[in-house]
């Protein structure tokens, strides 16, 4: 007898169902609450702004594929998916998912190579992490996805453990991105400039940033460790935590540009300057 045969698939699927729906209603109550700063912040920059098509992907494509989500669940877990179905959904899910945390490292990764005044090293060293983020991800598609085992609820399979070594890559690149920004942090007391609002919001939000993605890589790691077939409600919970704490990490920097911007008697280094300069691309 197979020993999935003693899983009670129907109330897994009923559970992974009741978070599918949760995580899409706090992502509309999300945009509900952020609209105003968003029409304030977003919406007055200019269409070829880089931050502002990062901000839309994760505000609306994020919304877009919740959305679809509600549809496609179902049908994978009807026993009616096909095989090349099933293995669709895992490859987009590993996908989608890097995709949403890769735009919460760039944003970090913009503020971080700004604060070390555009340096090279700086960009090598993020760049080649998140890079390694991709590699590893690709390698465990290719080597483990097509040996996740098929049945009726597809979205219920076990899967591989070796995606820890990809969360471990994920933990590894933002404890670097929150490294650095604090080893600025400390540098910048020492010059007098550590205290500045700009560099408060950038320590904060990288804090709190960090011990989001962490958690829930964690729990991400600790799911396939356990090969617990519950894993893919960390998937809709991490598009929609990534949305929020993207578009506030955003909307953060461009409310304080534009403060800064009409104080001008506040002294800004060139460090700060720069960091300004990305909110306003």
């Amino acid at each position: 007898m197979d020993g999935s045969s003693a899983i009670n698939y129907p109330s897994l699927a009923r559970e992974v169902h009741c978070h599918l729906l949760s995580s899409f209603t706090l992502q509309l109550w999300d945009i509900v609450v952020t609209s105003q700063s968003e029409v304030e912040h977003i919406w007055p920059k200019p269409w070829n702004s880089f931050f502002k098509w990062l901000y839309l992907f994760l505000r609306y494509f994020s919304l877009a594929t919740q959305a679809f989500h509600q549809f496609a669940v179902p049908h994978l877990n009807s026993g009616k998916a096909l095989e090349s179905g099933c293995f669709a959904w895992y490859v987009y899910t590993a996908f989608l998912a890097q995709a949403h945390t890769s735009a919460i490292e760039i944003i970090l990764a913009c503020r971080v190579y700004a604060l070390f005044n555009k340096s090279r090293r700086i960009a090598i060293i993020l760049g080649s992490l998140m890079t390694l983020e991709y590699i590893i991800l690709v390698i465990v598609i290719c080597g483990y996805f097509r040996s996740i085992p098929l049945i009726p609820y597809c979205i219920l399979s076990k899967p591989p453990n070796q995606i820890i070594y990809h969360a471990i890559a994920v933990v590894v690149a933002q404890s670097t991105l929150l490294g650095l920004a604090l080893m600025k942090h400390i540098l910048a007391r020492r010059t007098g400039w550590g205290r500045t609002p700009l560099v408060s919001v950038l320590i904060r939000d990288g804090t709190a940033t960090y011990v989001i993605i962490c958690v829930i890589f964690m729990f991400i790691g600790a799911f396939c460790e356990l090969r617990d077939e519950r894993v893919i409600i960390t998937f809709f919970w991490l598009i929609t935590i990534t949305s929020s704490c993207g578009c506030r990490l955003i909307v953060n920097m461009q409310r304080l540009a534009v403060a800064e911007k009409s104080v001008h008697c506040s002294p800004i280094t060139s460090e700060i300057e720069v960091e300004l300069s990305f909110q306003y691309m």
